[in-house]
């Protein structure tokens, strides 16, 4: 066993906004940021094109922010994370305003706020128009980088957590430099993102293989409503690399129509509040077009000065041979949230927090409003990361498992494997759901694993980090997607982004929030 000789007052897994915002929330506790990747700037935070919603607006409050996260998650969120978070809402723009972060501005020199579907006020807030996210992990991650007290290590994949009588003892690791190793500390705070990589069509990075999820699993705890996954409506319908390019809320916002091939809109007929309307119910709608046998379109046309309000959108377009001016531009929908994870509403072993696309915090329900993630991220990697702090405990003596790399299969097999398992998961557990379709799933995972666990092994020398990580990956995956397909099997209902259409209504039996009238 090899341990390293520093001893952590705090690991953190991730380095994306709520991974980042939980070191600078550390005060002067010794902290580790860890990434898979080799760069400090991956996973999805630096793509989010949104915003971050808060309600910062004269004309608007906590209480209306509260009341539409409610009821775009369709009244299944915890109504105390939901106060929690929206009240959070101000406070987590002024702790970035603190910091520098580079708001758009109106020509007044206030903040812009902008409108994205499901919002009833002008409320989202954003960074050189498209690029929110991108520029948010730079400022925090530039912060975090004068911060004598953390320290950082990239090309480093955690396998799982070290837990002793109920209480953290560390993490074990397969690093690039160094193979296996067991890192020491009392305190780890889970921020690795979500599970799109699951799914043939995602607007997800390559990392994104629900890691910190999987790594729960093993340590027997609690996950919920990881079926509960969003799909968004407008993904660039030109594959590129791994994911999908996510055309964002805010296009429409702005004006943008969702169209057939022959320039008709089409969203009237499915909701009065047309391309505003929540991401589930355009998700099901473009889907049902396109089922209809048409090709669908979003139209920028009719948004003025396209270039300098959605720079990243118009750019990549353009880059793929698209002209966004002078023509309609292909999508289709796409895996790009998942609202279940690891649930921090129950107790967790002393010194384990989780914040992010990784946890279930209950504040998006069945569907998450539109540019509520990055501020989930905020809100509750500084909640998450003073709770963890403020447990403590003994480290005790520890005899680490590391993985097993003698069954490892060759990188193609491995592709392969990974390839089929997204497959079986887009198709069989889509946006669009039914028993058949998902005991039928279920069944081919099955088979998957055990045509994995039969593969012929890596017959070569010298495995590369690459290879390694992408087989850890693959376990995760699989596990990740039985256990995922196995909650949609269960509930039986339809309600938000989940939708069975053997069972095409919504059940009293699942819900959380008491409805009067139009209001909660």
């Amino acid at each position: 066993m090899v341990v390293e000789n520093t001893i952590y007052d705090l690991i953190i897994v991730g380095s994306g906004a709520a991974g980042l915002t939980a070191a600078l929330e550390s005060g002067n506790k010794s902290v580790l940021i860890i990434t898979k990747t080799s760069s400090f700037s991956s996973g999805s935070s630096p793509l989010a094109q949104g915003g971050i919603a808060a309600s910062v607006g004269s004309d608007d409050s906590a209480s209306l922010h509260y009341n539409d996260t409610i009821k775009a998650g369709v009244y299944s969120g915890r109504s105390d994370q939901i106060s929690f978070l929206t009240k959070m809402g101000v406070p987590a723009i002024e702790n970035l305003l603190k910091i520098n972060m580079a708001f758009d501005k109106t020509g007044s020199g206030q903040l812009d706020r902008n409108r994205e579907g499901a919002h009833s006020r002008r409320r989202v807030l954003k960074a050189g128009g498209d690029s929110t996210g991108r520029i948010l992990v730079k400022t925090l991650y530039e912060e975090a980088l004068k911060r004598k007290n953390i320290s950082w290590k990239h090309s480093v994949f955690v396998c799982d957590l070290i837990i002793e009588n109920n209480s953290v003892q560390g993490i074990t690791v397969y690093s690039d430099n160094d193979g296996f190793i067991t890192i020491r500390s009392k305190r780890v705070l889970l921020a690795t993102g979500g599970l799109g990589q699951l799914f043939g069509h995602t607007t997800n990075p390559v990392e994104a293989t629900g890691d910190s999820m999987a790594i729960a699993l093993r340590a027997n705890l609690k996950l919920k409503e990881i079926e509960m996954v969003q799909f968004h409506p407008t993904a660039l319908n030109v594959k590129s690399g791994d994911s999908l390019m996510l055309l964002t809320e805010a296009l429409r916002g702005d004006g943008a129509l969702l169209v057939r091939g022959d320039g008709t809109p089409f969203m009237g007929k499915y909701s009065p509040l047309k391309e505003l309307a929540p991401r589930d119910v355009v998700s099901r709608a473009i889907w049902n077009e396109m089922k209809l046998g048409h090709e669908i379109f979003i139209d920028l046309k009719p948004i003025d000065d396209l270039g300098n309000k959605f720079p990243t959108v118009s750019s990549f377009c353009l880059r793929v041979g698209l002209n966004p001016n002078r023509e309609l531009i292909p999508i289709t929908p796409a895996v790009h949230y998942v609202m279940g994870g690891v649930d921090i509403n129950r107790e967790l072993p002393s010194g384990l927090g989780v914040a992010g696309e990784a946890s279930y915090t209950g504040v998006h329900g069945a569907n998450r409003l539109a540019s509520n993630s990055l501020l989930e991220c905020l809100v509750y990697g500084k909640s998450e990361v003073e709770r963890v702090l403020s447990e403590d405990h003994e480290l005790v003596d520890i005899d680490p498992k590391y993985p097993d790399l003698s069954r490892i299969l060759d990188l193609v097999d491995i592709d392969l494997y990974r390839s089929k398992l997204q497959g079986i998961m887009y198709n069989n557990c889509g946006i669009i759901r039914n028993e058949s379709s998902l005991l039928e799933g279920e069944t081919q995972l099955i088979e998957l694993k055990k045509m994995i666990i039969n593969s012929p092994i890596y017959s070569g020398n010298n495995l590369t980090y690459r290879h390694v990580v992408k087989w850890l990956e693959l376990n995760n995956m699989v596990s990740l997607g039985l256990s995922l397909i196995g909650s949609a099997i269960y509930r039986k209902e339809s309600r938000g982004a989940h939708y069975r259409e053997d069972y095409p209504n919504t059940s009293i039996r699942w819900d959380r929030i008491k409805i009067e009238g139009d209001s909660v």
